[in-house]
């Protein structure tokens, strides 16, 4: 099971069972909180290899935590 911790407001970190961990960025001083992830094409490109098949896994705990989950083509945003 996924475990997520935020560093301030704007940073998630997702570790995984084995203490692997990826920090993604949130929005600076919004309510709720937004999170951000790569869209489902980029996903694989973007994200190391233990997190491949988990991204409904990430996303779903992001929404747990209180964020609103925005997807979008990396590398070319948040602008």
């Amino acid at each position: 099971m996924l475990k997520g911790q935020e560093a301030w407001k704007e940073i998630l970190t997702v570790t995984d069972e084995d203490d692997r961990s990826f920090v993604f960025y949130c929005g600076w001083g919004v309510s709720p909180p937004v999170a951000y992830v790569p869209a489902a094409a980029d996903w694989v490109r973007c994200m190391p290899p233990w997190l491949h098949s988990r991204r409904d896994e990430v996303i779903t705990l992001m929404g747990s935590m209180g964020h609103v989950v925005h997807e979008g083509r990396y590398p070319d945003w948040p602008r």
